[in-house]
């Protein structure tokens, strides 16, 4: 049974900044060191409550992950943006939302703790921790990420401060994502016929047309098999401009 998510934050009293996190059903307190590099904090349940009131400006929901297989939580749509991005990413096996508080020092200025947005485990292994920022408001915590990117270079994660992505990009991979699930997939020898009426590059209305053709499926079934094969990156296109029935798209 998961650990309930905290309301708030106990206060660090050590000299030392400490590591919360919700792992394998309870609450952990951990020492900032190598030694939890490869704790699974990318299985871990949210720290903290997602706090909603009337007239807040934010849009909070949940994120389908096709990497997790589960539902995600983000707090805005830029964190949303980034969850898409994510998804997508090759090199990412994990996704969880706040899965940790950073308690700093009790002689710390400022503020007293801090939720990164995300942490994501790699292909190789590896840990990231992510902070999702307008431009804005990276360079108005930029102390804090400072801080942040301090804990991560001792325990041995990587650290980015996430502010957004190109618009053509946002804009395909919000298109993609609608055939991200397992129902737009196709079966093994569909998707190697597929393939094949790509083998060359083809503007993705005749590479449709051919795989239709071939298949003998219908055009809308075919178009949710190949967007899928794109957003699984099995099929290429040129992402850094926007997606249409004219791109360009190879196997």
């Amino acid at each position: 049974m998961a650990a309930p998510r905290l309301r708030s934050l106990p206060r660090n009293v050590t000299d030392m900044t400490r590591l919360l996190a919700c792992v394998h059903g309870s609450v952990q307190n951990f020492q900032v060191s190598p030694d939890v590099a490869s704790a699974p904090f990318d299985r871990a349940t949210p720290i903290r409550e997602f706090f909603s009131w009337p007239g807040k400006r934010n849009y909070e929901g949940l994120y389908w992950s096709s990497t997790n297989r589960r539902h995600v939580d983000f707090e805005s749509l830029l964190e949303r943006e980034y969850l898409l991005a994510a998804d997508n990413a090759p090199d990412v096996v994990a996704i969880a939302a706040q899965p940790l508080a950073l308690l700093w020092p009790r002689d710390a200025r400022g503020n007293r703790d801090h939720v990164p947005d995300f942490f994501v485990r790699l292909a190789n292994g590896d840990g990231r921790l992510v902070d999702v920022r307008s431009p804005k408001g990276a360079e108005k915590h930029a102390e804090q990420s400072a801080l942040t990117r301090k804990v991560c270079d001792e325990i041995g994660w990587d650290y980015e401060v996430f502010t957004g992505l190109p618009p053509e990009l946002a804009h395909n991979l919000r298109w993609l994502a609608g055939y991200r699930h397992d129902r737009s997939a196709p079966p093994i020898e569909v998707a190697e016929s597929i393939e094949g009426c790509f083998a060359v590059p083809v503007p993705l209305r005749l590479g449709l047309d051919e795989a239709s053709s071939r298949t003998g499926q219908s055009i809308e079934l075919t178009t949710a098999h190949v967007l899928h094969l794109i957003w699984r990156r099995k099929l290429c296109a040129d992402m850094t401009r926007p997606l249409s029935m004219s791109s360009e798209v190879w196997a």
